[in-house]
């Protein structure tokens, strides 16, 4: 941050009375507000870590799997387990094993990449440090089927008679579409949990809010009830969207000098964003 920009931040925050930035992009996965379906997902995606099979995270956009896979991250002691993030995978085969080498480490460009070799990867890895392997594909609906089908050799190999992998698949509602093609029947038979994140309810909206207003220092009520009610109605409670339209009307009732932010403001501020958001 620069020296205009840390003057502006320390201006804003002393203008609402704030300690730190409300509505931030990326949540702190120590100090964040739980979505209600969050402790039942780290629960079962836990569990997955000892019986070895596939987890499906599934949510719209915007609704907070990153968060959850943030959360689940820090839960994860890295010296019990082999953590292989994959944060955006590829469409062909060989580019998805090139991505999960490179995950590891290791620079396939002077051999390539194919399953074989993945395979050797993970199974030295996991005989060397005695670590299962976890990996995690964020992004997973980009994938075709044919990549997807592809993952069905790691999560079929066994190294000591134990599953060589533990793979767990982040993505938008297409991939769940994609898994119940008949095509993905062996694959989708492994699955052992399934967990579908939706976005907050009305009441969860405000408790959002409230939290976040509450959690960077405000001690007092900033955003009114009927203005809740309004941004739950443009977000349909989706946190991304929340957190847009939430700074966004902050930073016009900081221009404007105003003390609260009252619904006309919050409209106000909507009209003056994108199609996406304004309607």
């Amino acid at each position: 941050m620069n020296a205009i920009d840390e003057l502006a931040t320390n201006r804003f925050l002393d203008y609402w009375g704030l300690k730190k930035l409300p509505f931030p992009k990326v949540a702190d996965p120590t100090n964040t507000f739980l979505h209600p379906g969050y402790d039942q997902a780290l629960i079962r995606l836990n569990q997955l870590l000892y019986t070895r099979e596939i987890g499906v995270v599934i949510g719209e956009a915007g609704c907070g799997k990153s968060t959850l896979l943030d959360i689940l991250l820090s839960q994860i002691s890295s010296t019990r387990f082999k953590i292989i993030h994959v944060p955006v995978p590829q469409n062909k085969p060989r580019e998805l094993y090139r991505s999960i080498s490179a995950a590891m480490g290791v620079n396939t460009s002077w051999f390539g990449a194919d399953a074989l070799k993945v395979v050797d990867l993970l199974t030295y890895s996991y005989i060397e440090s005695s670590r299962p392997n976890l990996i995690i594909i964020d992004e997973s609906h980009i994938m075709t089927p044919q990549t997807l089908s592809e993952l069905r050799l790691l999560t079929n190999t066994k190294v000591k008679n134990e599953p060589l992998i533990t793979l767990m698949l982040f993505g938008q509602p297409s991939l769940a579409s994609t898994l119940k093609l008949p095509a993905m029947i062996p694959l989708a038979q492994r699955i052992g949990a399934w967990v579908t994140l939706g976005c907050f309810t009305e009441g969860e909206t405000a408790n959002y809010v409230d939290w976040q207003m509450k959690n960077a220092g405000s001690d007092r009520e900033i955003f009114l009830p009927a203005t809740k009610k309004a941004l739950y109605r443009r977000s349909q409670g989706n946190p991304r969207i929340i957190n847009r339209l939430g700074w966004e009307a902050l930073h016009q009732g900081c221009l404007d000098g105003v003390d609260v932010i009252t619904e006309e403001l919050f409209a106000h501020v909507c009209k003056n964003l994108g199609p996406h958001l304004a309607n």
